[in-house]
């Protein structure tokens, strides 16, 4: 029980790492290609 409750928080972690690190990036590709008009609403 304990290990299967270990599991579940690994995957977790590592999915909302992956979640957080996949989000951050395209934020910065969005203000580096200069057009944000396109993205607004």
């Amino acid at each position: 029980m304990i290990e299967a409750v270990a599991v579940f928080a690994l995957f977790a972690g590592v999915l909302a790492i992956l979640i957080i690190s996949y989000e951050r990036p395209t934020r910065a590709r969005r203000k580096i290609t200069g057009r944000g008009g396109d993205f607004a609403e």
